[in-house]
């Protein structure tokens, strides 16, 4: 099955076959690129200095009423609160958290009451304790947990009990286990899984059954179960994607299919699940690759209008929104943007299906865009609202990364 998965793939996209050329011989240079993308370049691969993005990879629960954004440059946590009604975010503070050029990915547990920052350059993950009225952070005694020397932690998800949290170590080729303690907040390495090339993206099931990983070094896309104590279990075989550069992962509501961004052929991957966890390949869409390059994603039901798949381009600093017509079937994207965007990474819809936000890269800020049946009846996608800079003062090379909403 696997081998019919790469020829369908390989067959509709003979183009994407340029980037097994590098992706081979060099997999410590892909790291290597992903942990120094600048701020300053054009692109989330750039072999510069810079960052990536958290993406909807754990449903917010609850309202929304706070956000927080991982600042990669000068490793600073950004707390806001969020008005639920016209969506405006209202800085709050900012936080350190560990060594810069290094905050990476970032969730709250789902009770709001405590901040996870996956650090890549000091190989820890920051536990902070949240001020519900604020978004205020506080750092947990101890302050941090380690991955492991030389992980190099990017992606972080969490299980809708808030009782375990997963993190992928892209330096290593590890998926890692924590138990959460849900009084204190503390995290307790549980067991790791191993032998994956870069794992980067992950998100877990609405049922809190599986994670699904994508293997951005290894052109794969993982299925895992979870047992009782946290601890993955591969099931069936990876979905091969020759070529291809897996990214970042939303589920739908229902947990039947999975949406996986192609970074370097700039494409949306459609990727179907069973009852037992294992994935077969759906479709890709565009059926060419393109230089959008998207990275965050997110999923939204719009009121009255349909579903849809939203994914932040640093390749053009837009946004992509992919009418889902049916089941697992996603249309042409609409590309959009506005003045505002500036290489966009991280990317996350509200609670409610009223807003989404994306991180902008090269600008220091967060972007806030309307989703409304007025929106997408004119101009035909999400209407910009406005931005908000992640910092005090303003810093355009602050880098924002990840952003997650809780509360």
């Amino acid at each position: 099955m696997a081998t019919e998965q790469r020829i369908r793939l390989a067959s509709s996209r003979r183009t994407a076959l340029k980037y097994i050329v590098p992706l081979i011989p060099a997999v410590v240079i892909i790291v290597a690129m992903l942990n120094t993308a600048s701020c300053n370049s054009s692109g989330f691969l750039q072999p510069v200095s810079s960052n990536s993005n958290t993406p909807t990879s754990t449903p917010t629960t609850g309202t929304g009423a706070l956000a927080f954004v991982t600042n990669f440059n000068d490793a600073k946590v950004s707390s806001f609160t969020r008005n639920t009604t016209t969506g405006v975010l209202k800085r709050t503070e900012e936080v350190t958290a560990g060594k810069k050029k290094g905050p990476k990915g970032v969730v709250a547990a789902p009770s709001g009451n405590f901040l996870y920052v996956a650090n890549s350059a000091d190989d820890n993950i920051y536990e902070f304790s949240v001020d519900p009225s604020n978004g205020t952070l506080t750092p947990l005694s101890p302050a941090f947990v380690s991955n492991g020397s030389g992980s190099g932690p990017d992606e972080i998800a969490i299980n809708s009990t808030g009782t375990f949290l997963w993190v992928t170590g892209g330096l290593k080729g590890t998926v890692t286990t924590y138990a959460v303690n849900s009084s204190t907040g503390q995290l307790t390495l549980n067991s790791k899984v191993s032998g994956l090339v870069q794992p980067f993206g992950l998100a877990v099931d609405p049922t809190n059954s599986f994670v699904y990983v994508a293997d951005f070094g290894g052109a794969r896309v993982y299925s895992f179960g979870i047992g009782s104590n946290g601890a993955l279990t591969q099931i069936g075989l990876p979905v091969g994607l020759a070529g291809s550069t897996p990214a970042f992962i939303a589920v739908d509501p229902a947990g039947t299919f999975i949406y996986v961004t192609d970074i370097a052929d700039g494409l949306l991957l459609v990727l179907g699940t069973s009852p037992s966890g294992v994935l077969s390949f759906g479709t890709v869409v565009p059926s060419t690759n393109t230089p959008n390059k998207p990275i965050g994603i997110g999923y939204a039901a719009v009121n009255t209008v349909g579903n849809f798949v939203f994914t932040a381009n640093q390749g053009n600093s837009t946004l992509w929104s992919f009418l889902l017509t049916f089941p697992g079937t996603a249309s042409l994207p609409v590309e959009f943007g506005s003045g505002d965007l500036n290489a966009p990474t991280g990317l996350v819809v509200d609670p409610q299906n009223a807003f989404l936000y994306t991180t902008n890269q090269n600008a220091g800020t967060v972007s806030q865009f309307q989703l409304s049946p007025a929106c997408f009846a004119s101009p035909g996608a999400p209407c910009f609202v406005g931005s908000v800079a992640t910092e005090n003062p303003a810093n355009t090379k602050s880098g924002p990364f990840g952003i997650t909403l809780a509360q």
